[in-house]
């Protein structure tokens, strides 16, 4: 069944939704015809189904039933992104993983790139990562927000798990629940001592993931799998 984004708030059972311009283009390159059932998301979490009608004034889909996805375990991947394209490319792969928010860190060796992320790019990629769901099959995008100052996020971060990544840490947990995990990410070149020391007075915990050098996209990933593998991992003995 095809997937295609719907507007937040336009999935109600019974109604008749309108495809934009790049969803009924979608539609077209995937071949879908006049009557044929449609998975319709929001990105919040709204699920609905429905058969799609073509005419001279666009699509639609007439909407017959509609669901809604539980809230999955918050997970914060908070990236001292200095490069705008391979965060974008990071936000893509974050809502194929479940990851509920990120958020670009702005940091002492991020604000002489001229390329790192700013507030005009956000839009855009909120929209490559609800875009990752037509291929995933999740209901949830995460949150994409505006850049934030390190020292800000460090007094704001949610209550739960909160990491570091540090190649001098500690192993990461191979057992964890539903807690929120918020997960910091230095840019290249990583976190200053002075911004480890920080955010550790802030009660993050440094965590390793191994002894290699890796780029903000690879590490965050790393560490957003290794949080959905070990969630409800239930060990023996």
């Amino acid at each position: 069944m095809i997937t295609l984004l719907a507007p937040p708030g336009s999935l109600v059972a019974g109604a008749s939704v309108s495809l934009d311009a790049t969803e009924a283009h979608h539609l077209r390159v995937r071949r879908g015809e006049a009557g044929d059932r449609l998975r319709l998301v929001d990105g919040r979490g709204h699920v609905g189904y429905g058969t799609v009608t073509l005419g001279n004034h666009g699509a639609h889909v007439t909407l017959d039933r509609v669901e809604e996805a539980p809230l999955p375990p918050r997970l914060v991947l908070a990236v001292g992104a200095g490069e705008k394209e391979r965060f974008a490319w990071l936000a893509e792969k974050a809502t194929e993983l479940g990851v509920t928010d990120l958020v670009p860190i702005e940091c002492d060796r991020t604000v002489s790139v001229a390329s790192r992320v700013r507030d005009g790019a956000i839009e855009r990629i909120q929209r490559r990562a609800e875009e990752a769901l037509k291929q995933c099959g999740g209901a949830w995008a995460p949150r994409i927000h505006l850049p934030t100052p390190l020292e800000r996020f460090v007094t704001e971060a949610p209550a739960g798990r909160r990491w570091v990544l540090d190649r001098e840490g500690r192993d990461p947990p191979v057992q964890m629940g539903d807690d929120a995990v918020t997960c910091l990410v230095g840019p290249e070149g990583g976190f200053t001592p002075e911004e480890v020391a920080a955010c550790e007075r802030a009660g993050f915990e440094r965590i390793s993931l191994g002894q290699l050098v890796l780029r903000f996209e690879t590490a965050a990933l790393a560490a957003a799998s290794w949080v959905g593998i070990t969630r409800g991992r239930r060990l023996d003995g």
